[in-house]
C-alpha cells in the first residue's frame, strides 16, 4: 500500500485504547491494540474522548494510513464519527520483550522491560522539561550494554519528576521516530526500578543491604555522647537496608552533638574520564544538612576530621532532600568527580548534631560509575 492512503470505504478495526492523552505526554494521539498484538497510534483531530481501557470501533471512513518519520499513523481520525466505544475498563497486559527485541515490527505495541536502568548520565534527571515545556530523551539501558530511548514530553504532569535511579521493569507503548526506536511511559508508577543497578560497571557501590554501615571497606568515625548505651548521632543501619544518622533520643526529647563520618574504601579513579557519584537520602526534622566531602589523599584508616585534605563538594549535589514530612528517598542527580580522579579517591558523607537540634538523615544506593 502506497502512503498517504485515504480510506473511503465502510471497513472497521477493532481493539482497546493502551495509551491516552490524560498525563500530558502524547497530545492529540492515543493508542490502540487489538487481540492479535497488533499495536496502532491513532492521531485525533481534536482531543478528548476516548481513555485507556476503552474497548473501540474505529471506523476507517475518512482517515489516512499514513507514515511519519517511519511511525506508520492513522490520521484524520474523528472521535465523534469515527470511533465507538462499546466497553470500558479492559486491561491490556504488556508484552515481556527485552531491548534488542524492539524494532519496527513492535510499533505502537504496549511492553514490559525487566532489567533495566537509565544510563548513569541520565540518573538524576528529570523525565523532561516541565519548566520549559521541551520534551527530553533519556537512555534506558541492561546490564548488556543494550539500549533504547525513552522519550517524555515537557508538557507531561510529571515532566519534573526524578527518573528512577535502580534497576527493575518499565512499561510503555513503542514509538518510532525514523531510525531511532523509542519508548512512551504512561505514567512513573509504571516504572518499578528500585532493585541494585548493574554492577559490572561501578567503580563503588554500597546500598546497606547486608545490614551493615562498614563492609565493604567503609569507614565509620564518630564523636559525641554516649547516653543510655547508645553513640547518638553515629551513623547506623535502619529498617535493615539503609544507613542512618540522628541525634535526637526520644525517651527523654533530648538532642546530642555530635559530628559523624562515614567514609568510604578508596577507589581507583584512574582510566575514567568522567566519573559520576550518585546517591539516594531523605532527610526529617530541622538541623544541619548533611554533608558530602572528597579527598585525594586520605590514608583510609584515620579519623578524617583530624587526617587527609578533604573538599566540601556539599553544593555540587543537585538534590538535597528537605523535610517534607515523608520517608521518600531522593536521588541526588550526578555529582562530577573528575576533577578528583586519582588512584586513592575517598569520599565521606559528615553529619553534624547540636544540643538544640539536628535532623535525621537516610542515605542508601551509593554509586560511583564512569
Amino acid at each position: 500500500m502506497a502512503f498517504p492512503h485515504k480510506f473511503v470505504g465502510d471497513t472497521s478495526i477493532f481493539g482497546v485504547i493502551t495509551m491516552d492523552e490524560q498525563t500530558g505526554n502524547i497530545y492529540k494521539n492515543v493508542y490502540i491494540q487489538d487481540t492479535s498484538g497488533a499495536g496502532m497510534n491513532l492521531r485525533l483531530l481534536s482531543s478528548g474522548g476516548v481513555i485507556q481501557g476503552d474497548s473501540v470501533r474505529v471506523s476507517l471512513k475518512g482517515t489516512i494510513l499514513t507514515q511519519f518519520d517511519g511511525m506508520l499513523q492513522l490520521d484524520s481520525v474523528d472521535v465523534d464519527d469515527n470511533i465507538v466505544t462499546q466497553s470500558t475498563g479492559n486491561i491490556v497486559e504488556p508484552k515481556t520483550v527485552t531491548i534488542a527485541e524492539i524494532n519496527s515490527s513492535i510499533q505502537a505495541q504496549l511492553i514490559r522491560l525487566e532489567g533495566v536502568e537509565f544510563s548513569g548520565m541520565d540518573v538524576g534527571g528529570t523525565w523532561a522539561d516541565g519548566d520549559n515545556q521541551a520534551s527530553l530523551n533519556r537512555m534506558l539501558v541492561n546490564c548488556f550494554g543494550d539500549e533504547v530511548i525513552v522519550r517524555t514530553s515537557g508538557y507531561a504532569n510529571f515532566a519534573n519528576e526524578v527518573i528512577p535511579s535502580g534497576n527493575g521493569s518499565i512499561i510503555g507503548v513503542v514509538g518510532q521516530y525514523n531510525t531511532d526506536m523509542q519508548l512512551y511511559i504512561r505514567t512513573p508508577l509504571e516504572a518499578q526500578m528500585a532493585d541494585p543497578r548493574c554492577t559490572a560497571s561501578y567503580l563503588l557501590y554500597k546500598d546497606f543491604d547486608d545490614g551493615s554501615t562498614t563492609s565493604g571497606g567503609w569507614g565509620s568515625f564518630w564523636t559525641g555522647t554516649n547516653a543510655n548505651g547508645t553513640n547518638w548521632g553515629e551513623w547506623e543501619i535502619f529498617g535493615g537496608n539503609v544507613a542512618s544518622a540522628s541525634n535526637f533520643e526520644f525517651a527523654s526529647f533530648t538532642n546530642y552533638a555530635c559530628e559523624s563520618w562515614l567514609v568510604s574504601p578508596s577507589v581507583n579513579l584512574t582510566g575514567t574520564t568522567l566519573p559520576i557519584l550518585t546517591f539516594d537520602n531523605v532527610t526529617r526534622y530541622s538541623g544541619p544538612g548533611l554533608e558530602l566531602y572528597v579527598s585525594t589523599d586520605y590514608d583510609g584508616s584515620s579519623d578524617p576530621a583530624l587526617q587527609g585534605t578533604w573538599t566540601n563538594i556539599t553544593s555540587s549535589v543537585p538534590n538535597w532532600d528537605v523535610d517534607s514530612g515523608d520517608w521518600t528517598f531522593v536521588p541526588s542527580g550526578t555529582i562530577d568527580l573528575s576533577p578528583y580522579i586519582s588512584p586513592n579517591t575517598y569520599i565521606a558523607f559528615k553529619y553534624i548534631g547540636s544540643n538544640v537540634d539536628g535532623a535525621t538523615w537516610e542515605i542508601d544506593n551509593i554509586i560511583i560509575q564512569e
